[in-house]
């Protein structure tokens, strides 16, 4: 059987609600994120900037083209703001566990820059892990979603500040990213045939801007891993847009210059659907349907919803 696995960044949606229900204001944004997410029919989602209320979420799919297909809510306890991070499922799927290693993403110690001096680092939102288990195969999948640091620099600065705080931001990136990667290769270390997903708003496209350039390191490079280990290297479910001439489609997100106001939009591909080693095997219980990565049509109704479009992939089990 084929089953959909998709993440999703509803901007904002919070402010889509009050006491659990949609505010006249929100409703249309509301209505077209669920029917943007309906039309890939994912099977487990992940909500990037999610509501942290279970009651929005609920009247979220209760009451829109969602509700047919009879969601469930994967939410934690553990608090990560007013931007959260949660996960829709539907049959055959059901939560295992949740959270169990959260305190892995405490606030850490380490030297990014490589001066010798190790700064303090913390998740504005700590990802979220999710163990599901097939009802029908008794297999389980784990999902790990994360949401890292903005690149962006909204405020009005001079050039030398601009500098410095971007510099920050991309420093913050890659150590949200590096924590990530140490999860990885903890888990394939114990266990090299561990099917798992990790997946989300990770704000950082493939390659090195100017301002990692001077780091050293980036976020995407960092959670696909280092060649010199191969057997742990992480495939990106949407590189095959590169090698099928789609390459000017391969983009989540497009925004306007806060900086500089002009009449161009900027477009990033920030949303990513990364799979383990072992589902790219064709022995493997749940495996990764090649080439099926996606990003969702860019429609009027998608450009409502969101900044960011939904992206998906299907497995096999």
């Amino acid at each position: 059987m084929t089953y959909r696995i998709a993440s999703y960044n509803i901007e904002n949606m919070r402010q889509l609600f009050k006491k659990n229900r949609f505010t006249d204001e929100s409703l249309a944004k509301a209505e077209a994120a669920a029917a943007t997410l309906a039309d890939s029919a994912p099977h487990i989602a992940g909500i990037v900037e999610a509501s942290d209320r279970l009651g929005d979420h609920q009247y979220f799919l209760d009451n829109t083209p969602l509700s047919p297909f009879s969601f469930q809510v994967a939410k934690s306890n553990h608090k990560r703001g007013k931007q959260d991070l949660v996960m829709y499922y539907r049959h055959p799927f059901e939560v295992v566990s949740m959270d169990d290693n959260v305190s892995f993403y405490n606030d850490w110690l380490e030297d990014i820059d490589n001066d010798s001096i190790k700064e303090q680092l913390h998740y504005e939102r700590r990802p979220l892990e999710v163990i599901f288990r097939n009802t029908q195969t008794g297999k389980e999948l784990l999902i790990i979603v994360a949401s890292f640091k903005s690149k962006g620099v909204f405020l009005t600065t001079d050039i030398h500040q601009y500098e410095y705080l971007a510099l920050a931001n991309r420093k913050k990136l890659y150590g949200q990213a590096k924590k990530v990667r140490e999860r990885i290769d903890c888990l394939l270390d114990a266990s090299p045939d561990l099917p798992f997903i990790v997946m989300g708003d990770l704000n950082d496209e493939p390659g090195l801007d100017h301002f990692e350039k001077i780091l050293g390191a980036s976020a995407v490079e960092t959670i696909t891993g280092n060649i010199y280990y191969p057997q742990k290297i992480l495939h990106n479910t949407l590189w095959h847009y590169k090698e099928s001439g789609r390459e000017k489609e391969l983009w989540t997100t497009e925004y306007p210059d806060r900086i500089v106001a002009n009449f161009s939009m900027h477009r990033a591909w920030l949303d990513h659907i990364f799979v383990s080693p072992a589902m790219l095997r064709d022995t493997s219980p749940i495996r990764l349907v090649k080439d099926s990565g996606a990003i969702s049509e860019k429609t009027d109704t998608a450009k409502l919803a969101s900044d960011h479009f939904p992206i998906y992939c299907d497995i096999e089990m």
